[in-house]
């Protein structure tokens, strides 16, 4: 079984995931801090001609509004702060890793904390993929709470309990 204690299989699935959050993250903030001092409305403009896409549509005419708040100020701090995120979760992924009981406390801290918002979006507007997101979200936390023994603190022996 994959949620086994016996097994860090679905600890390997955590790790996965916190290396792909942190991807999507960091090539999100490069790419955000690429494209410079420029509008982000205009350039999406330009990319839906360039892409054929309708852009006297009303969604695409409320897609090109909202991004227009987006200042180039206000870009370069989003794509800083996806990058820092992204670079987060590498360092817990690496934790998770090397089993360090502060990667498992950071990754049941931040999942915990988000699970109100998942509630009130569901709440709010109900999907199959929401509720999947947050039975996988209330999964792991408490994989990581049950299986405690498969981490070590900072002052205790480095090297992870052997599968057996």
């Amino acid at each position: 079984m994959i949620i086994s204690p016996r097994s860090p299989l679905f600890l390997k699935y955590i790790i996965l995931e916190r290396v792909a959050k942190g991807m999507f993250a960091f090539l999100i903030g490069l790419g955000g801090l690429s494209l410079g001092p420029v509008r982000l409305n205009h350039l999406l403009y330009h990319w839906a001609q360039n892409l054929n896409i309708d852009v006297d549509n009303a969604w695409t005419g409320q897609i090109f509004r909202k991004s227009g708040l987006v200042g180039p100020n206000m870009l370069m701090i989003i794509s800083v702060g996806g990058i820092a995120y992204g670079l987060l979760n590498f360092t817990v992924a690496w934790g998770l890793h090397r089993r360090f009981r502060w990667a498992e406390y950071m990754t049941i801290i931040e999942i915990s904390a988000l699970i109100p918002v998942e509630v009130y979006a569901m709440h709010s507007h109900f999907s199959v993929w929401r509720f999947g997101v947050f039975i996988l979200n209330i999964l792991i936390v408490i994989y990581l709470l049950k299986n405690r023994q498969l981490f070590h603190g900072v002052h205790e022996k480095t090297e992870p309990v052997a599968d057996s």
